[in-house]
């Protein structure tokens, strides 16, 4: 992945993840990437989790930084968590917002206290999920971003229980604003 290689994503390797995706947004710029960020934080509340995959650039934190906006009392921004590798923002409820770019096994999951992250009361969200498959707690959202030029891809995986509300809520979010299937 690292050096413009794009992640490779296979919905067998998470356990309770629907098999295909729930929906695929072509989003024009950064402000439509922002925009998706805003309605994942609509559709997410505490005990949640959103794992974000794609490569530099692609608008993981893009995401995360409308997810942020749509959720901050105080204007809070988010912040690339790649060197810190948590940044836990004070929003209702929180997001704990992870990295694990520089990760490469169960045991760098657990120095950074990644599992008591899943059990307390707030949004988690990992960029570079794919990193440690195993990282994956069998529920939630998945997003598969990629980039060419200034338009984005976002390909939404969702776990089965939660796959058709995702669906008819994406839906309601795109007639609302845009019509994907326009450049």
């Amino acid at each position: 992945m690292r050096g413009g290689a794009q992640p490779t994503f296979r919905a067998d390797d998470y356990p309770g993840l629907s098999k295909a995706p729930v929906v695929t947004l072509r989003l024009r710029d950064e402000e439509e990437t922002k925009e998706l960020g805003r309605w994942i934080a609509a559709e997410l509340g505490a005990g949640d989790f959103l794992g974000l995959i794609g490569d530099l650039g692609a608008g993981k934190t893009t995401l995360m930084k409308g997810m942020v906006e749509a959720r901050s009392k105080n204007s809070e921004q988010a912040l690339s968590p790649t060197y810190s590798l948590v940044q836990v923002y004070e929003t209702t409820p929180p997001i704990f917002h992870m990295d694990l770019y520089r990760l490469q096994n169960w045991a760098d999951l657990e120095s950074i206290g990644y599992w008591d992250y899943l059990d307390r009361d707030g949004i988690v969200c990992v960029e570079w999920l794919d990193r440690i498959p195993g990282a994956w707690p069998e529920q939630g959202v998945i997003i598969l971003l990629s980039r060419e030029g200034r338009q984005r891809t976002a390909v939404i995986w969702a776990d089965e229980e939660r796959g058709l509300s995702v669906r008819e809520s994406i839906s309601t979010l795109v007639s609302n604003d845009h019509d994907p299937e326009k450049e």
